[in-house]
């Protein structure tokens, strides 16, 4: 994407034309024991619909969110609470909070 101002960043809402497919992966279903398939989406035009809004904080939630970044253990309270209702499956949460954060 290089420096194109309107390329699409974590968090935007983007409009995607292209191709849906899926394929059924054997391999990971002999692995899992159910049917899986792996999803692709050939992209052929991204269109940003909304970008994320940044709102002001007020004075409490700077304040809050200064002590829970003093934390030590704020990373295992950010990915538990990454669908918490789904036990396991750390290295996914850990891919999903990076990609909330942009890391």
């Amino acid at each position: 994407m290089g420096d194109n101002i309107d390329a699409a960043r974590p968090g935007d809402e983007v409009e995607i034309t292209g191709v849906f497919t899926n394929r059924f992966e054997y391999a990971l279903n002999i692995k899992h024991g159910f049917p899986v398939f792996s999803t692709h989406i050939e992209t052929n035009y991204i269109k940003r619909v909304r970008e994320l809004i940044n709102e002001d904080f007020t004075a409490e939630e700077k304040k809050e969110i200064r002590k829970l970044a003093k934390n030590p253990n704020i990373r295992n309270i950010i990915i538990n609470s990454i669908a918490p209702s789904i036990y396991g499956h750390i290295d996914v949460k850990t891919a999903i909070a990076l990609s909330m954060f942009g890391g």
